[in-house]
């Protein structure tokens, strides 16, 4: 009996045990958990770590007569494209970042400041200095009536560095027929030209010269596509140059003429990128200065510096600038400067050595 009462009793304290154990394992748990989730919190950063970017917008920075309409209102109605047309082709929404890298023909280098102290002015001084200086001296030129008015024309053709007898390409990007003093240039010359405009709005009838225009609705995009275009077949996706290039068939393009409303500093970084940008022989571009462009981010003084780096970046890898002109407004990211215009329309070539 003693036995068996002690027995009882061991058995009775091992029932009392088990609650014990469990609760403090769980104390543990919880313990552990708690621990972690302070180690968590001291490795993300703070709100005083966080980049800052500034949200700039062109509201307020367009004058009465500017057009706007812009690319910004098409490439949105291009994005609610039908799923047969954009599948496959959905771009990675990487965004590069402004970080210096290696110098190379093929990489945006992003220039040391213009001033030991950063100043959005001296950084504004700097580019507006830059696209301002043409470096090649243009002897003859070709704008819409002849060589005596050209100079007075933002679409201008240096015919200097001209190679005559070989069939030439020409490529027009713009919206609202804003190109039709290059298109009757071009024409004039014999050229076969391609017109982009997404837009479909009334086409351009062409000139009486020995060319042709053959119309498409695509438009460019900077981002890498999962799937290239068949050959011949354009469709209304935007795309790179490149693929662009390759469905028609172009090794290289002898002009190409670009107004993309502010979505020029992305492309052209993409076209140092991919190498695009060597396989072009003369480039009329427009930059915009109301506001960041797309997919631009970080301080004015930042984005300004970016915008240098990307131009320095056209002309590394052997462009050079011909000729300058500029338009209306004096906006430069929502800044009234009156030494500064709010766009510039500028006349790059690749000279013999280059070709």
């Amino acid at each position: 009996m003693q036995r068996e009462g002690m027995a009882a009793c061991r058995s009775g304290g091992l029932r009392g045990l088990v609650p014990r154990v469990f609760v403090f394992a769980l104390s543990l748990l919880l313990l552990l958990q708690l621990m972690v989730s302070l180690a968590v919190l001291r490795s993300s950063p703070g709100p005083a770590e966080q980049p800052v970017f500034t949200v700039i917008t062109i509201q307020g920075a367009v004058r009465p007569g500017e057009s706007v309409r812009s690319a910004a209102a098409v490439l949105r109605g291009l994005e609610n494209l039908p799923e047969d047309e954009s599948a496959g082709l959905a771009a990675d929404e990487e965004e590069t970042e402004l970080n210096p890298q290696q110098v190379t023909d093929r990489e945006v280098v992003l220039q040391p400041w213009a001033s030991e102290q950063p100043s959005f002015s001296t950084e504004v001084q700097r580019l507006t200095q830059f696209i301002t200086t043409p470096e090649v001296n243009c002897s003859r030129w070709l704008g819409s009536v002849g060589p005596q008015s050209a100079l007075e024309s933002s679409d201008t053709l240096c015919m200097d560095y001209w190679t005559s007898g070989n069939p030439c390409v020409a490529y027009s990007f713009s919206l609202d027929g804003k190109d039709a003093v290059f298109l009757d240039s071009t024409l004039s010359l014999g050229f076969e030209v391609h017109r982009f405009d997404p837009s479909r709005r009334l086409r351009h009838s062409g000139g009486s010269g020995l060319g042709s225009i053959q119309h498409h609705q695509a438009w460019l995009d900077w981002r890498r596509p999962h799937a290239r275009p068949h050959r011949g077949v354009l469709g209304t996706v935007p795309r790179r140059l490149a693929d662009i290039m390759a469905s028609l068939g172009h090794r290289t393009v002898d002009v190409v003429r670009a107004d993309l409303e502010s979505a020029e500093w992305r492309v052209l970084e993409s076209w140092v990128q991919d190498g695009t940008l060597r396989k072009i022989n003369q480039l009329i571009l427009t930059v915009h200065l109301q506001w960041a462009g797309f997919e631009v981010g970080g301080t004015e003084v930042e984005v300004v510096r970016f915008w240098y780096s990307i131009l320095k970046a056209l002309h590394n890898s052997g462009l050079h600038l011909a000729h300058s002109t500029y338009g209306p407004g004096h906006t430069v990211l929502r800044h009234e400067l009156p030494g500064t215009h709010s766009s510039y329309t500028l006349s790059w070539v690749r000279t013999r050595e280059h070709l």
